[in-house]
């Protein structure tokens, strides 16, 4: 039966065209409307060209690609066929590859997954792939279901779309064929053309970078054992849904990483450091490396099988939580060891590639670890085993794995010995033995840095020391926070000097002239870390040291100078130095929609802050050494979480200041200070980290004139008191001259800010026009004993603690702008002075 109705679009091979006539034309479009009857009917083609023309006709009008023709024709005498010479046809084809997921078809909801893949989509064609490009099925599909999520069945497999890789417009040319005698020029229209638009990110600032990242290839003088050079080397890529969220500074740092890991570095050496300042993405960096060489190799094989990671115990969910972040649960599921996971238990399961274990757990189940075969280590917070002497580092020593990491945020210490032990362990004996170590660069270059050396001396250690570091470098490699700041919203630092309370300076004359009256020197038990800790409290509040019940040296002074505490009093309303401070700023952040760290070292001084919220009606959350895991990990999200309602996050720097995120707070505020000054600023970088929408704003705390700005000046001098102070363990035995007792316990009351005074700046500290650096060097060549040494800016550098002299200086009375842009206008009688830099 034939319709009596014309398909659109369809031109039938059925009808004879002889001529390109218009009229005839015309009467052949008449004559198909007519009866067959109809003696001017043209006659029908014979079979063969039937079905020839049918053919043609059919695979034109099947093709859903867009074709543009040029048609040349010469012209013609009257009574010759138009014979269309060559077709040239071009297409024009948009093609977007998805990340996608593939195992076998079934109807679970939570079902596992056989491996990762591509998806092609052309049009409405799709080809899945592995990631090593074969090709493992194909399909046609409805372009508009291609989303992420979605899923898909192509050839036996069962897919889920994870996330678009990339999209690209292609033009494909096709071979030309001879046209035949047809006298009419088809006309189509081009749809038009669309250009693929990658996605935007959610983060400020932030460019993903969706060029694809290729690992170098092993070359000659690379040792590969377990391989033939008869096979082909393969092309080792990291992962799409990877390489898009990269920065510029990680790829680096991830082809670096696998350099050194391959032996391409230093041949027959297969370790590593990063040593990327906070907030570089360490951890991304290698997640990723772990990731690529657990799927690929250069020779067919994956590189690595299993990898362990050993961290400190408050981030071992953060590790975890990080490798399903960026992979996902679908692809790689790591195994923490705690009291329910036992190391014994990881090679049970087969999926299993990734073990993360805190220090302490390590050292518990070494022996069950070191059955276990690991490929590569990971020791996060690397800067724990400068000591090679404590059971952590040797136990890792003992394991037979080549391949290890370092990961550390804190600057390398200027000790020769602890540089050796990081080094030592990820690339055993590259320095030579201990005692050659010594013999060769130590000595010589310790030698060199003694005043009086003579100038052989200095040569050598010169040479030594530059042999050393070109020798290291190769293998170490650190990229500091500017790199990251173009990412970031603009921070500002401020450093607040307040003025004690009657109370307090009260108190603290009390304990410092005790101290010299030398009441103390017949209780051996009142140690100079007894009175340290003392006046530090004090500072931060009287309470901390009036209400101290364990406080040897309050009982004495109580017995021998008659003093009338004021125990267990919770009166905040009036003035009360650095707690009235925050308490002012508490009060002002209600009215915004801002969120606070409040930081401090001792958990006493937590207690009294979640006193302060209390009485000023803040909802806070809490994380300190008493936190579990488990807990933790919910706190820091829920306060991260926009429909939190928490204004204040009360932090312990020993328990959270080092690896810890809190994007959702823009404000934070140092409490006390550590003698560490690395300590102090990885408590400050909290805030400051990728996520975060809004300007950051970080307070340091001082009391003026007191022991607290004295930590802070040894912090930021070169000359300063012993290593030993660095570390608090060690201020027990603690031996200080007479003079540096005499400076450290001093409470000087007529100044506005002690470290503004050692600098011999000769700024009003009105209008900020103090001298510039080389001003102050090419002024009075005469020192004090605490003189700040402060080095020249670079250009564009972000500064640091211990270029104060850059910094924009404020004297009493504060501008009121200042005062209000940090939230403290209603106090700003009580600041006596403010250290302020801004970075962007």
């Amino acid at each position: 039966m034939y319709r009596n109705k014309s398909v659109k679009g369809f031109k039938s091979p059925l009808i004879a065209l002889p001529s390109t006539n218009v009229e005839e034309i015309k009467n052949v479009q008449t004559n198909q409307q007519k009866t067959p009857d109809d003696s001017t009917k043209k006659p029908l083609r014979t079979t063969s060209q039937i079905l020839s023309l049918f053919k043609k006709a059919v695979q034109e009008n099947d093709d859903e690609n867009v074709e543009v023709e040029n048609i040349a024709t010469n012209k013609q005498d009257a009574g010759d066929p138009v014979v269309e010479k060559k077709t040239s046809t071009v297409t024009l084809e948009s093609k977007i590859i998805f990340n996608v997921v593939f195992g076998k078809i079934s109807s679970k909801k939570h079902k596992t997954w056989d491996g990762d893949g591509l998806l092609e989509v052309v049009g409405k064609n799709a080809v899945l792939k592995d990631l090593d490009g074969n090709i493992i099925g194909r399909t046609t599909i409805n372009p508009s279901n291609a989303v992420e999520g979605s899923r898909l069945i192509i050839a036996s497999k069962q897919i889920e779309i994870i996330d678009r890789a990339s999209g690209e417009l292609f033009v494909s040319d096709k071979h030309t064929e001879e046209a035949v005698e047809e006298p009419l020029q088809k006309r189509f229209k081009p749809c038009p053309t669309r250009k693929f638009v990658p996605p935007l990110s959610s983060t400020k600032g932030l460019i993903l970078n969706c060029k694809p990242l290729v690992m170098p290839y092993i070359n000659p003088s690379a040792v590969w054992a377990s391989h033939g050079d008869s096979q082909k080397e393969q092309e080792v890529s990291v992962d799409s849904c990877l390489a898009a969220t990269l920065r510029e500074h990680q790829r680096h740092g991830i082809v670096f990483l696998y350099e050194c890991l391959m032996g391409l570095k230093v041949p027959d050496y297969f370790g590593a450091i990063l040593a990327d300042e906070m907030g570089l993405g360490k951890t991304l960096q290698c997640i990723t490396l772990i990731w690529t060489m657990l799927k690929k190799g250069p020779y067919g094989k994956p590189i690595l099988k299993r990898a362990l990671i050993v961290t400190p115990s408050s981030l071992c969910d953060n590790w975890k939580k990080e490798f399903t972040k960026w992979l996902g649960c679908h692809r790689i599921s790591p195994y923490v060891v705690d009291g329910k996971n036992k190391p014994n238990d990881f090679t049970k399961q087969p999926r299993n590639s990734v073990m993360i274990i805190s220090y302490e757990m390590f050292i518990r189940c070494h022996t069950e670890i070191t059955e276990i075969i690991f490929d590569l280590i990971v020791c996060d917070e690397g800067h724990r085993l400068k000591n090679s002497n404590i059971k952590a580092a040797k136990l890792l020593c003992e394991i037979n794995c080549k391949k290890r990491i370092i990961l550390t945020g804190t600057p390398i210490q200027n000790d020769l010995k602890e540089f050796y032990a990081l080094v030592d362990f990820v690339n055993p004996s590259i320095l030579g033995t201990p005692n050659e170590y010594r013999n060769y660069y130590e000595d010589p270059i310790v030698a060199s840095q003694c005043p009086h050396a003579c100038d052989d001396v200095l040569s050598l250690g010169n040479e030594r020391a530059t042999e050393l570091h070109e020798c290291t470098k190769r293998f170490i490699l650190r990229r500091t926070q500017e790199t990251i700041n173009k990412y970031l919203p603009r921070k500002h630092e401020i450093v607040l000097f307040c003025s004690l309370s009657s109370e307090q300076e009260d108190l603290y004359s009390l304990v410092t002239d005790a101290r010299f009256d030398r009441i103390f020197t017949q209780d051996k038990s009142i140690t100079h870390l007894t009175v340290i800790m003392a006046l530090k409290k004090i500072c931060n509040h009287p309470n901390l040291f009036v209400n101290d019940k364990e406080s040897v040296l309050y009982d004495v002074l109580s017995k021998t100078m008659c003093i009338t505490g004021t125990k267990h009093d919770e009166n905040f309303t009036k003035y009360c130095g650095k707690i009235t401070v925050v308490q002012t700023l508490m009060r002002n952040l209600k009215k915004t929609d801002e969120k606070l760290v409040l930081v401090s070292y001792y958990t006493q001084t937590l207690d009294l802050l979640e006193t302060v919220c209390s009485m000023e009606g803040l909802k806070y959350l809490r994380l300190d050494g008493s936190t579990s895991s488990t807990t933790r990990s919910t706190v820091i999200e829920k306060f991260n979480t926009r429909t939190d309602d928490s204004k204040v996050f009360l932090l312990s720097a020993k328990a959270g200041g080092v690896g810890l995120n809190l994007p959702g707070a823009s404000r934070l505020v140092l409490f006390d200070s550590d003698w560490n000054p690395a300590s102090d600023m990885q408590a400050m970088a909290r805030i400051w980290r990728d996520g975060q929408k809004r300007n950051v704003y970080i307070y340091r705390l001082l009391t003026t004139g007191t022991i607290e700005e004295k930590i802070y000046q040894r912090q930021i001098s070169k000359a300063g008191l012993s290593e030993s102070v660095v570390d608090l363990n060690h201020l027990g035995s603690l031996k200080l001259s007479a003079e540096e007792l005499k400076d450290l316990f001093t409470l000087t009351t007529d100044t506005v800010s002690l470290t503004h005074d050692l600098m011999d700046c000769s700024c009003s500290g009105k209008i900020n026009e103090h001298i510039s650096p080389e001003k102050f060097k090419a002024g009075n060549n005469e020192t004090r004993d605490c003189q700040l040494v402060l080095q020249d800016k670079l250009p564009q550098q972000n500064l640091t603690i211990n270029q104060l002299l850059d910094w924009q200086h404020y004297k009493k009375p504060i501008p009121p702008d200042i005062m209000q842009d940090i939230l403290l206008a209603e106090v700003s009688k009580h600041i006596t002075f403010i250290f302020k830099n801004s970075t962007k």
